[in-house]
Formats: C-alpha cells, structure tokens, sequence
C-alpha cells in the first residue's frame, strides 16, 4: 500500500502532516537559495527574509505538533513511530538550520577582495545545484511512493543519496577553499566581514549534510 492511500485510509495518519511539514521545508529553502544567489552580487543591498519565511516557523511547529499528536492516537495499524520521529526531526533541523542562515544573509552585504569573486560564485552555484538536487529527490520519491513503484522509488532514492552525497562534498570542499582564501586575506577584510562569512559558511556546510540526512530518511 502506497504513502497516499495509507494516509487517505487513517484520517488520524502522521504521514499527511509530516508531507505538508516536508513541503513547506522545501519552499524555504527555495527562498534561501534566492538569497545566496546575491551573496556575491554588485548589489549594495542585501535580500531580507520575506515576513513569509518569519512566519513559517511557527506554521511548522504547528505541522510538527499534529504529526506528534497522530502518533499518540490509537490505530488499526502499527505506526512506524521511530522512522516519522526521524524523518521529522531531519525536517526540523533543516528548516532551523534554512531560518538560520536566512537571517544571517539578511544583516548586512559582504565586502569582500575582488579575488575572492570566483570562489563565491563557485559556491553560490554549488548551493543552488544541491537545493535543485534535493527538490528534485523529494518530489520524485513522493511521486513514486504515492503511485506505488516501489522497485523504482528504491533505485531513484539510491540514485538521488549517490548524487546528493556529491553535491554535498563539492559544497563543502569550496567552502573550505573560501575559508582557507579568507584566512590568507584576513588583514584586507574588515574583521566583521570576516566572523560574518565564516558564521555562513558554517550554516551552508550544516544545512548541506542535514539534506543529505533528509534523503537517507526518505528511504524509510
């Protein structure tokens, strides 16, 4: 039995909350990716969080609650318990880790050595490739479990895990790479700059290895 007629079947199911939660997830980190794409721009100005994002965390702690709440009422039906908690507490660390740097971007633009446009702009494209990657994984994995494939949902959540885990390690490689760059420079760039782009950096190499968690779980 696919995720969609289980969840149809139970109106008291987890698995409907926990989809909406996932999605939300999602279209906050299609914001953030707005975001990082002008970390390197001309642009005086940085991109704020839309009062959109502001407000998504208390609409997701609302998703999470009913998922908490469905799990503790009586069904027909075993609930796999421990695979929701994670597969929630995954989502819930993405989301904080999403809120969190979204913020960041928005306190000030970076001003930064003209040498370090390359990096930045090899680690603005890196990011929005991994986001792509992770959408792309979520809506295909939903697509399959709901229409009961399971012998293809199985090969694509190998197939998307392989190529998210890629992602991931580029992400991350030019992260350090700007980080190693950044030291060398350090007595160009104002210090607050300098604290600023290490606190982002720190946040895109945490969101990345909870995306590539998020994937692990959907396999469950």
């Amino acid at each position: 039995m696919d995720l969609e007629t289980f969840a149809s079947l139970f109106s008291g199911s987890p698995f409907k909350p926990l989809l909406r939660h996932r999605n939300a997830v999602m279209n906050a980190l299609t914001h953030l990716n707005r975001q990082i794409q002008v970390l390197n721009s001309e642009h005086t100005e940085t991109v704020a969080s839309s009062s959109w994002i502001k407000e998504l965390p208390h609409q997701l702690e609302a998703m999470a609650q009913e998922v908490l709440f469905c799990l503790q009422k009586p069904s027909l039906m075993a609930q796999p318990r421990e695979v929701i908690m994670d597969a929630l507490q995954s989502q819930n660390q993405l989301a904080h880790q999403t809120f969190r740097l979204s913020e960041r971007l928005s306190y000030r633009p970076l001003r930064l050595p003209a040498e370090m446009s390359v990096p930045l702009n090899d680690l603005t494209r890196q990011f929005g490739k991994t986001v792509y990657q992770l959408r792309r994984a979520v809506i295909e994995l939903n697509e399959l479990s709901q229409g009961g494939f399971r012998k293809q949902y199985n090969q694509s959540q190998g197939r998307f895990r392989r190529n998210l885990a890629c992602d991931v390690d580029e992400l991350r490689k030019i992260s350090q790479e700007i980080r190693e760059q950044t030291c060398l420079m350090e007595n160009t760039i104002d210090p607050v700059d300098v604290a600023l782009l290490f606190l982002i950096l720190d946040d895109i190499s945490d969101l990345s290895l909870w995306m590539r968690t998020l994937v692990t779980h959907l396999q469950a």
